[in-house]
């Protein structure tokens, strides 16, 4: 099956919600369109119901191609959306559904796209294609798992998976720019904690727990740590300048107050850009108490943390301690990362090639990522991976990813398509 929109369709009707992120159904339709190729997909998984595929698709030399995608999808209320959303309806020019655009429609493109480069015999270096399951809640049972118990060796390569995005004017009127995922920074996630007396809601005091973690986390949200320049960032501002959207020569800034600057007056006018700049601090859980008239003896919260290239999660958590050591509340950390990312080399190329193919007129830039993707377990492993569904959209577009009515224009599917070929291509010429 080579049509991407045919094969979307039918990816997005089965509901691959994580949780519970059973893709059993999901693995079954990929596989059967590379069987219906002559090909041999392999699955594996830390359990029947989280199942990964891998498929060789051809080519011998090295280094190879491997284009990933998760199979798994946020859950979705269907009262909220205005079409089912696991009906695959097209309406007004859109595909909807979840999964469209995180990642299901980059699958779809990869998949046939490779299928299509398979056919042409234009495969000389390996191409690998992958899906994971898992990749919503952490990627443990999917990613995780998959680059710890490969079935055989993949050899020398580079990856292409998720993370950058195409959009419209974010940095300036009429621009056309393509933000290739090379980076990500790193998620510290925190839970904050109060202990006191519970009492009667009439007669409240200083010391109550939910009071001292209620301004504790304000203390947290209104945190604003100093812009600073870390390498990934300053390689997107040169690209920047170099094609005309900044003035801005980051390269003859003098670091210090000059530098912080400068870089505050950038975040203004262009917002995308500021949570690049430094480490950001959101308050995103608040627990206690079960009656309005009974001040409860205990409180928490947690906070997520994004922390930019030369941050420590420790030295992080040290300093949320030392803001709210007055307070008497503590500090925990649930799950940390590291910043990750990989270097420029020759898939950068051939992925800008391959976009000003199709889009002539528009921007690749390289990209750190404020979240963060699969491509950390891929680059665990050697292989240095990059991510972008190279796909054009407006701004609030890509706000439906992981929202209401997620939906793909039917046309920017085959785009999408044409633009994987046309990678797979430069990386065989």
């Amino acid at each position: 099956m080579t049509d991407p929109v045919a094969l979307l369709s039918g990816y997005l009707r089965i509901d691959t919600s994580n949780p519970p992120g059973d893709c059993r159904g999901a693995a079954e339709l990929l596989c059967g369109a590379l069987r219906q190729s002559g090909l041999s997909p392999v699955t594996f998984g830390a359990r029947p119901e989280k199942p990964n595929v891998l498929c060789h698709v051809g080519g011998t030399e090295e280094p190879g191609l491997v284009l990933i995608h998760h199979m798994d999808v946020v859950p979705a209320k269907a009262e909220e959306w205005s079409v089912p959303p696991f009906s695959a309806e097209v309406r007004g020019g859109f595909l909807y559904g979840r999964g469209t655009l995180d990642t299901k429609g980059l699958g779809a493109a990869h998949w046939c796209a490779a299928l299509r480069a398979a056919k042409a015999g234009i495969l000389r270096r390996k191409l690998f294609l992958v899906a994971n399951a898992d990749e919503e809640v952490g990627g443990g049972e999917g990613a995780e798992y998959f680059v710890r118990n490969l079935p055989f060796p993949i050899g020398a390569a580079y990856g292409m998976n998720e993370g950058g995005v195409g959009v419209r004017d974010v940095f300036g009127a009429g621009g056309k720019f393509f933000l290739l995922n090379m980076w990500e920074k790193g998620p510290v996630w925190m839970k904050l904690s109060a202990a006191g007396r519970a009492g009667h809601g009439s007669r409240p005091t200083a010391k109550d727990a939910p009071a001292r973690l209620a301004r504790a986390m304000a203390r947290v949200a209104e945190l604003r740590e100093p812009a600073r320049l870390t390498e990934p960032v300053r390689d997107m501002l040169r690209v920047l300048r170099a094609k005309g959207f900044l003035d801005l020569d980051v390269d003859a800034l003098r670091s210090g107050a000059e530098e912080a600057a400068a870089l505050e007056t950038l975040g203004a006018r262009f917002p995308e850009i500021d949570p690049l700049l430094r480490n950001t601090f959101a308050v995103t859980t608040l627990a206690a108490g079960f009656k309005p008239n009974v001040i409860p003896s205990s409180a928490e919260g947690t906070i997520d943390v994004r922390i930019v290239p030369g941050e420590e999660p420790e030295a992080v958590a040290a300093r949320v301690r030392a803001l709210i050591a007055d307070l008497d509340v503590s500090v925990g950390l649930l799950f940390a990362e590291k910043p990750n990312g990989s270097p420029m080399g020759p898939l950068y190329g051939a992925m800008e090639a391959a976009v000003l193919s199709v889009y002539p007129d528009a921007a690749v830039l390289p990209y750190m990522c404020t979240g963060f993707t699969d491509s950390r377990f891929f680059r665990s492993i050697g292989i240095p991976t990059y991510g972008l569904m190279p796909l054009l959209l407006p701004r609030e577009e890509h706000g439906k990813i992981h929202g209401v009515d997620e939906r793909i224009p039917v046309d920017g599917i085959e785009e999408m398509t044409r633009i994987v070929y046309a990678l797979i291509e430069r990386w065989n010429a």
